[in-house]
């Protein structure tokens, strides 16, 4: 079996015959090609360890699909329509509620730019094809960890895919320093540059400096 067939049944038959046996033969094949990068090796640990939990095996699958697309394909990144657009991944809840309303999009606004999250937007069809697409028109994801659900994993897994394909996406982590405290975010992502914040007040202040340098970057992207 060729190299490509390998990665192709690689993908195309995810946590076969186990989650174990495939998520070993991923990273072997992955050594093998000279692609097992920090991401990959992060995905593989939290599988070995934790199982398929966080949608992993899906992330894991996605970062398969793009090292298929490097090697095999021509790599097409659909074009941003939304230029102004900010993608916010978030725990649903009153209090987090509040503080989309009170930090996340005014300061997002502030900044010239319009705040999007999901939950705000009326479609038909498959939620995860509508999350994918607003978040490929987007400029950034702003992804606060707090309560560390899954779905907030996931979108921010879906920008980092789509960095992984040369699009200009930024993704800005935050979390309440007390949830990083007590429960911790994920391994997966606890050695990032993470924005800790105390209250809305400290996070409306840290959000606007952190935003400023990855506009800085996206304005270097464009010109």
């Amino acid at each position: 079996m060729s190299e490509k067939e390998v990665l192709k049944r690689l993908i195309d038959n995810p946590k076969q015959p186990n989650v174990s046996e495939w998520v070993y033969e991923v990273e072997y094949f992955l050594q093998s090609i000279n692609e097992l990068n920090k991401e990959a090796k992060e995905l593989i640990d939290g599988i070995k360890f934790q199982g398929d939990k966080f949608n992993r095996c899906d992330n894991l699958v996605a970062l398969l699909r793009q090292v298929y697309k490097k090697k095999y394909d021509k790599i097409s990144i659909p074009p941003i329509t939304k230029r102004n657009q900010i993608f916010v991944a978030m725990m649903f809840s009153d209090e987090t509620a509040s503080t989309y309303e009170q930090v996340y999009k005014p300061v997002i606004q502030s900044l010239n730019h319009s705040a999007m999250r999901i939950d705000e937007k009326q479609f038909n069809g498959s939620i995860i094809g509508e999350i994918t697409a607003e978040i490929t028109d987007s400029i950034a994801l702003i992804a606060d960890l707090t309560g560390n659900r899954g779905g907030v994993y996931y979108e921010a897994g879906i920008a980092r895919g789509l960095q992984l394909c040369n699009h200009p996406i930024k993704l800005v982590l935050t979390c309440k320093r007390s949830f990083f405290d007590n429960e911790r975010v994920h391994f997966d992502v606890s050695g990032d540059n993470i924005v800790l914040y105390e209250n809305n007040d400290d996070l409306k202040q840290k959000l606007f400096w952190a935003w400023r340098m990855k506009h800085e970057q996206i304005r270097k992207t464009d010109s």
